[in-house]
């Protein structure tokens, strides 16, 4: 009895440290990891802060003797910065909510509704990830000069929506529908709500963590967008940060001290909607992922 109380002991003891062996391990490519995505984001700072010398030195200098603060306004004064961040805004604002409420729309009613070949239009919108938006590009820009709204911001605006990854987000909110218990459904038709009501009062609330999951997502690509930006802002009174910060990039000799800094600025509101909506991030993903 002694004997087989040892063993099983043992055995718990191997497998313990078993189980810590491979935590140390997960915890090190953990490490690895977070250090190979930080890095970028490290060395963009401490680009946007040396001197055009300490930015060029070999071997690399990975901090600045004096932080060079005046990159930043020197930076900004290379680019039409304040209007260029209204185009920004002015774009990114009625792209993000524009996503938002279409793919939630239609992931509600490929989730919910009842109507012929649903599972075929489904497919559909799935399959068309499948095709790069640039396939679309010519004609979307022979249709646009032909109807004589191209370079207008009542096209530029619907251009950016149409180029947008909607069949993916449409996609991930209606995963995270089906995961909703159809009894509410009941319950509110019960009291007299219909589709509207049931969509607004009961679904948006519980959705919420995929809604700003899109949210990000769709910020974060228009704001940082630049092929489209090319193609459909050819003013210069139309450029965003992006499509402006390309633009001094071009420059024959540019400094790039001042070009990093900039960068770091553009950058700058994708790292903070992040950062403040990191704890949907994961919910959002994975929730979205679970049933199908």
């Amino acid at each position: 009895m002694n004997q087989l109380s040892e063993i099983k002991t043992s055995s718990y003891a191997n497998a313990k440290k078993r189980k810590m062996a491979w935590n140390v391990v997960f915890i090190v490519i953990a490490i690895i990891i977070g250090v190979a995505v930080a890095f970028p984001l490290f060395w963009l700072i401490r680009s946007s802060l040396v001197t055009k010398a300490e930015l060029f030195a070999r071997p690399p200098v990975f901090w600045a003797k004096e932080m060079q603060f005046e990159n930043f306004s020197k930076g900004i004064m290379r680019i039409n910065f304040a209007q260029q961040l209204w185009n920004s805004v002015t774009i990114a604002v009625p792209y993000v909510l524009g996503t938002i409420i279409t793919c939630a729309l239609a992931g509600y009613a490929f989730a919910r509704l009842r109507f012929p070949l649903r599972n075929v239009w489904f497919a559909l919108v799935i399959s068309s990830m499948m095709l790069p938006s640039v396939v679309t590009l010519l004609p979307q820009v022979r249709l646009y000069s032909a109807l004589g709204i191209a370079n207008k911001w009542a096209l530029i605006l619907p251009a950016f929506l149409c180029a947008g990854g909607n069949a993916y987000f449409v996609f991930l909110l209606r995963q995270f529908f089906t995961t909703i218990p159809k009894e509410l459904d009941e319950a509110a038709s019960i009291d007299g709500a219909g589709h509207v009501r049931t969509f607004i009062s009961i679904m948006v609330p519980l959705v919420k963590p995929a809604l700003i999951v899109v949210g990000l997502f769709s910020f974060i690509n228009c704001w940082n967008e630049i092929f489209y930006s090319t193609i459909y802002l050819q003013s210069e009174d139309q450029y965003t940060l992006p499509l402006g910060l390309l633009m001094v990039q071009g420059i024959k000799t540019p400094n790039y001290e001042q070009v990093m800094a900039l960068a770091l600025l553009v950058s700058l509101p994708c790292l903070v909607f992040f950062f403040v909506g990191n704890r949907y991030f994961v919910e959002g993903i994975s929730t979205g992922a679970v049933k199908g």
